[in-house]
């Protein structure tokens, strides 16, 4: 193996390596920077080996492929990022026009129907405390059986304990890092007892 193979070699290894570690805890741009440059390097060592220059187009690749692969990750890492501001600001929004046990409580002392009340739970969503001791305190302040089972059902905003939306962590899987050996040069033979001199491979 020549220097430049030798050289190429251990470029192409030490990028697989880096590739390898901690992908589980990067985030997008970090894995996509990563995977990038190894694929890069693999590739612009091949093109490279063609014209004698399997290291250089290693670095080469390596360079251009991290940079569009930290690109496109960072583009993803935005997405999520806003994904989650937008699903977190849906659940405030819900959650400061969502309907308590003093709001029923209210319409049903100014004589307000069930119905009325449950249409409204239905349109604004619940918030509701009703934990046993609570539901007995609104059956005695006069709420009916069906209204009660029907903001146990619309429950859906937790008065006790807010929702967070959390990112789910990112598993990125490692492509295998491959050598590529140039092909050997072809070197010439002198002829012997008068032979026409040829080359090997």
């Amino acid at each position: 193996m020549n220097c430049l193979s030798h050289k190429s070699g251990v470029t192409l290894l030490a990028l697989g390596l880096l590739t390898q570690v901690g992908c589980a805890s990067m985030n997008h741009t970090e894995a996509g920077a990563a995977h990038g440059a190894g694929i890069g390097a693999i590739t612009g060592a091949i093109i490279g080996n063609h014209s004698g220059n399997a290291g250089a187009g290693a670095l080469i690749g390596a360079a251009t492929g991290g940079l569009a692969g930290s690109l496109i990750g960072n583009a993803e890492d935005a997405r999520e990022e806003r994904d989650v501001a937008i699903a977190q600001a849906n659940h405030e929004r819900m959650a400061r026009a969502a309907i308590h046990n003093n709001d029923v409580l209210q319409m049903t002392h100014s004589g307000v129907s069930d119905s009325v009340i449950m249409g409204a739970i239905r349109s604004r969503g619940g918030a509701f405390d009703l934990s046993p001791q609570t539901i007995i305190a609104l059956k005695q302040q006069g709420l009916s059986d069906p209204l009660i089972e029907f903001m146990q059902q619309h429950n859906y905003v937790s008065s006790t304990q807010p929702v967070v939306v959390q990112q789910a962590p990112t598993v990125v899987s490692s492509p295998s890092v491959v050598f590529v050996r140039p092909r050997p040069r072809p070197r010439y033979v002198r002829p012997r007892y008068g032979m026409h001199g040829h080359f090997h491979f």
